[in-house]
């Protein structure tokens, strides 16, 4: 159940006060955006510390907004993390892994939303975010038009550009409706094939190519999985930058629908989010330019800004996740819920946490694997092959120490084990039975396969 409340005194409530339906009537309509890319690693843009120029108009965004340095994504592919991220639950709580529709039976944001009074409103870009999975829930328009082609696979997608001129489209058609619109951008996702004018400032010719195998399958291990394969091209260094140009393609788009907010007087007022639903392989142990294989670092770690005018600035390095982006809405919207979500308001700084993010194994859906991190220290256990490891991330993010035999942790090992195992069971929805999802077609099923989600 959702109830309207009246905002208290505390910091964050005042920060936001004068944006509720009780404010006089020259007040602007409380208004939320939710901007999400697909697979995009928050290490490669300029406001987390990549080298490379891939972001100037978020690097600008970032500039005035508040920066979680440290944000995880509640696993390690589209359909989980996407419904964590609406709903404030885990993907086992939610059960929706993979290609497993979202249950007609959760309540998301949108739907709680649409009952406050808000228009809801969604422009997504991944054929698995089709309302088809039950992302629809909620939202008064959800536009899923995709009429292009990923360059390898046969699936539908929409670039950027196409994303960005419907969106401007829907805010300019309900800029003056109290609002909660969700964007998701399908670039920098596989095949990485950007405009030539975008790829091309970062190519560099003069490195020494480093030769990877061509995989004859999906996998990224040990070498350029099969969906990814740019013609007979093997240089790791080439596929980096063609990924560096599609965040920077995104990048352009980004700008423009910025400048779009501006222009309808909604940038100043709104609250707007950006985040990634997950990361990228870059080489780390071993695999290569995908994701959904294991919940390394750089799969799961995502940008995460919160902008509101000019009231939230800075930088903020405890570790936060996906399930606290409903809460903060909640918080800002002066809605309660007797939902128990799992996050927390993300302007109410907390320690000594548990995050906690778990993905399906993509050759097997019943195999799971997960991690908690618990101030900086993370341990994941891959079930599979009954092997834990443990890092810390806060001297060591690229994993490269296995400190899980190190007697000076073995308090904070076993201590973490205890955790895992009350979290990976835990369940704060008990959904009960839940209705089945429709019965997909043969060239739907195909096309998931395609993309790893079914075997």
């Amino acid at each position: 159940m959702l109830h309207n409340r009246k905002r208290g005194n505390g910091p964050a409530l005042a920060l936001f006060a004068s944006l509720t339906f009780l404010g006089c009537a020259s007040d602007p309509p409380p208004r939320v955006i939710l901007i999400s890319v697909d697979t995009l690693r928050a290490d490669h843009l300029g406001s987390y510390g990549y080298s490379r120029p891939t972001s100037p108009n978020l690097d600008a965004f970032a500039s005035n907004a508040l920066v979680f340095e440290n944000a995880i994504a509640q696993g390690a592919e589209t359909v989980s993390t996407c419904t964590s991220l609406l709903t404030g639950f885990l993907p086992h709580e939610t059960r929706a892994v993979r290609y497993h529709s979202m249950p007609h039976e959760l309540e998301t944001l949108p739907e709680m939303l649409q009952k406050s009074g808000y228009t809801t409103l969604a422009v997504v870009s991944n054929f698995v975010l089709r309302s088809k999975q039950g992302f629809s829930q909620g939202f008064s328009i959800y536009d899923e038009t995709m009429v292009q082609r990923e360059q390898i696979r046969p699936l539908p997608e929409r670039a950027a550009e196409p994303t960005t001129d419907r969106a401007i489209e829907l805010l300019r058609e309900h800029k003056d409706d109290p609002l909660f619109m969700w964007i998701h951008y399908q670039d920098p996702h596989a095949t990485y094939s950007p405009p030539k004018r975008h790829a091309e400032p970062f190519l560099d010719p003069d490195r020494e190519p480093r030769p990877l195998p061509l995989n004859k399958v999906m996998s990224g291990s040990l070498g350029i999985p099969r969906h990814q394969q740019l013609g007979e091209n093997r240089d790791y260094h080439y596929y980096v930058s063609q990924y560096d140009g599609e965040i920077h393609y995104f990048d352009e788009q980004f700008g423009r629908l910025i400048g779009a907010l501006e222009e309808l007087g909604i940038y100043d007022d709104a609250l707007i989010i950006f985040t990634a639903d997950h990361g990228e392989n870059m080489g780390e142990h071993g695999y290569f330019f995908t994701h959904g294989e294991n919940l390394y670092h750089g799969v799961t770690h995502v940008p995460l800004m919160v902008k509101h005018g000019n009231r939230l600035k800075g930088r903020r390095a405890e570790f936060v996740q996906h399930l606290d982006v409903v809460p903060t809405v909640m918080e800002f919207l002066g809605l309660t819920s007797d939902l128990p979500f799992r996050g927390h308001d993300l302007l109410q700084a907390t320690k000594g946490r548990e995050i906690f993010s778990e993905t399906a194994i993509w050759w097997s859906a019943e195999k799971w694997m997960y991690f908690v991190i618990r101030d900086g220290i993370k341990l994941i256990h891959r079930p599979t092959v009954n092997r834990f490891h443990l890092y810390d991330l806060n001297n060591d993010p690229e994993e490269t120490r296995d400190l899980f035999n190190d007697p000076a942790y073995r308090e904070s090992v076993e201590e973490m084990q205890r955790a895992l195992a009350r979290l990976r069971t835990e369940d704060l929805l008990d959904l009960g039975p839940i209705t089945p999802p429709d019965e997909m077609t043969e060239e739907e099923r195909e096309k998931l396969e395609s993309l790893g989600y079914v075997r």
